[in-house]
């Protein structure tokens, strides 16, 4: 085995399907345009300097601390090695099997039960076969039965018939952001009819969607068919599968949205465990395995202390995101009850409501104490250069009252988020459990939780940038009006609110993801007039707490533990060069990330 930095690393193929571009216009200039050149709109983007930061605070009403250190330099970790045999994945397979925290709590399985592992969505890394065999192998060390269940084998195709249809759809790079548009009709935003959603888009803009959804690249009639009717078919399929074995007591699947996939399952959702993140070698051979369960929980329980006690939060990053907003004594014990999810915490009240709580303690049993939907009134800009699909040129979104205000730049993400603006009944409906009406609410805010977790190189040059928003700081923002549950039902969308969606043809859930790498989160207490930093620089806070230490201290050395494997790299902001020409195109400067540790190259490992 050799170390990644003497060596060139392996290769992922972890990719969505669909993935989006985004540029925002330069504010002093028109906003591009479909009568624009299609380079143009590609290019457009909104035009920032960190060192700004103070102004803008000023600008939107910031009255917190904020930052109170400079933005750490730039890590990655040197440790990640490739294993050549099953024999060599053994022990860090051993970990994982035990880890009952994160997207995918596999030690929470108990012996004499049955695990099934569901692999190889088009969306996700494809998996390394030889990873899988290394789980369920050391599963069934611990008693425990475990099934793997290709997609593959649900399509009724073999491998290499599979691998040549996920190529066909994988026509897209790092820097085609706009594919994040498709978001707001499947994977989160789930609306009824895809297709009619989609053609409404190509009526409005041509170019825009040929750009987004390009034609698969298929002779084969068989895989042409897959291509369109894949979001639905593979969860019938599963469903199907997994009413002809009812020997199954718990289900992981998919890398991310565990709320969406206890519905695509349906009335087995009770059995779904979690997501599976285990796909390939980078996260079996990280820390993340190995991260001792009860630090990383108690990480969590610190995050989550002072929710309950806010009046007030306020949030920036060094890319430009600033903004504020007020929560009542109601508002912030409905958060703090309904925040909790492994890995992935709800820091945003709205993400919070509209849902039964998952358990802190029975994770991932939820609690029968519905908490009705809060859509907070936000004041402020969310600026970024990347989304769970892709890059794209900065973009800046203006949220007034809580709802999209305007839009500058983000090239073709950023074309795409203004002409969603006017899809049929998102600004004057009203959904289902929702206070008040429209679609472009801010909604969700999940941030990563454990400091072992790091963006794949791999997966960036397949064009793929899911792993990203699990790094312990970084926080996806989304928009929505979305009650998770209704108050009667904690597996599928309410009846209100699947008739509601069917008859409007709107998302169920939310949409439009945009990544906070640096971010800075803070509260201000209720009646002290004073402030708590959660985050800061996308550090936790919670792993500097002397109880967490403590705790940490069982292990090893705590700075070790705790220490934060990854750190973005930014030029202009924590590493050398000028921010304007990362933002231009941060799809180039990932690439070259991605090559230089593929390669051994980078200049910013880390012990």
């Amino acid at each position: 085995m050799a170390a990644m930095r003497n060596t060139s690393i392996w290769r992922n193929a972890g990719i969505w399907i669909l993935a989006l571009s985004a540029s925002v216009a330069q504010p002093r200039a028109a906003q591009a345009d479909k009568s624009q050149p299609m380079a143009e709109r590609k290019s457009a983007y909104a035009p920032w300097e960190p060192s700004d930061m103070a102004q803008r605070r000023k600008e939107f009403g910031l009255v917190g601390p904020g930052a109170q250190h400079p933005v750490p330099p730039p890590a990655f970790p040197s440790y990640l090695k490739k294993p050549d045999t099953v024999e060599q994945l053994m022990p860090a397979a051993r970990a994982a099997s035990r880890q009952s925290q994160g997207r995918a709590p596999l030690g929470l399985v108990d012996s004499g039960k049955h695990l099934l592992i569901v692999v190889g969505e088009v969306r996700d890394t494809r998996p390394n076969m030889m990873v899988q065999e290394a789980i369920k192998r050391a599963m069934e060390e611990r008693g425990v039965k475990t099934t793997v269940l290709t997609i593959w084998e649900l399509l009724g195709l073999t491998e290499e018939q599979y691998l040549d249809f996920r190529t066909g759809l994988r026509t897209y790079t790092i820097a085609d952001g706009q594919r994040e548009l498709e978001y707001f009709f499947n994977y989160t935003g789930i609306t009824p009819d895809p297709e009619k959603g989609r053609n409404w888009v190509r009526e409005q803009d041509p170019e825009l969607y040929g750009a987004t959804w390009p034609a698969p690249k298929y002779d084969n009639e068989t895989y042409a068919r897959m291509a369109r009717d894949y979001v639905k078919d593979v969860p019938d399929r599963l469903v199907g599968w997994l009413d002809k074995h009812p020997e199954i007591d718990w289900i992981v699947w998919r890398s991310g949205g565990r709320t969406n996939t206890r519905k695509f399952v349906r009335h087995h959702g009770e059995k779904l465990l979690g997501n599976y993140t285990y796909l390939d070698l980078y996260d079996l051979m990280s820390q993340v395995p190995d991260f001792p369960s009860d630090v990383w929980r108690l990480i969590e329980t610190k995050t989550i202390e002072p929710i309950a006690f806010a009046d007030r939060a306020e949030v920036t990053d060094p890319e430009g995101t600033a903004f504020g907003y007020d929560v009542s004594e109601k508002e912030a014990k409905s958060w703090a009850a309904g925040i909790y999810n492994q890995g992935h915490l709800y820091m945003f009240p709205a993400q919070a409501s509209g849902r039964f709580p998952y358990s802190l303690v029975e994770f991932p049993a939820v609690i029968d104490n519905y908490q009705p939907l809060i859509l907070p009134e936000v004041n402020g800009v969310i600026a970024s250069t990347s989304s769970h699909a892709a890059t794209y040129p900065r973009i800046e979104v203006q949220v007034r009252k809580g709802q999209i205000a305007s839009i500058k730049g983000g090239g073709l993400y950023g074309e795409g988020l203004k002409l969603f603006q006017s899809y049929p009944g998102t600004k004057d409906l009203q959904w289902p459990y929702a206070p008040k009406p429209g679609y472009w609410w801010l909604f969700e805010a999940g941030m990563g939780t454990n400091p072992k977790y790091f963006k794949h190189p791999g997966e960036v040059l397949e064009g793929n940038n899911l792993s990203e928003r699990n790094a312990a700081g970084v926080i996806h923002w989304a928009f929505g009006a979305e009650a998770a549950q209704g108050p009667n039902d904690t597996r599928e969308w309410s009846k209100e609110t699947n008739e509601f969606a069917i008859k409007n043809n709107v998302p169920r859930g939310h949409s439009m993801h945009q990544h906070n790498l640096l971010p800075t989160y803070q509260l201000r207490l209720r009646d002290l007039d004073q402030w708590a930093t959660l985050v800061e620089h996308g550090g936790l806070s919670a792993l500097n707490d002397v109880g967490v230490r403590a705790l940490a201290s069982r292990y090893g050395n705590p700075d070790v533990i705790l220490r934060r494997d990854y750190i973005p790299a930014l030029p202009g902001i924590n590493a050398p060069g000028k921010y304007q020409d990362y933002a231009k195109d941060p799809g180039a400067y990932w690439t070259q990330w991605a090559n230089k540790i593929q390669g051994g190259a980078y200049e910013y490992f880390k012990p």
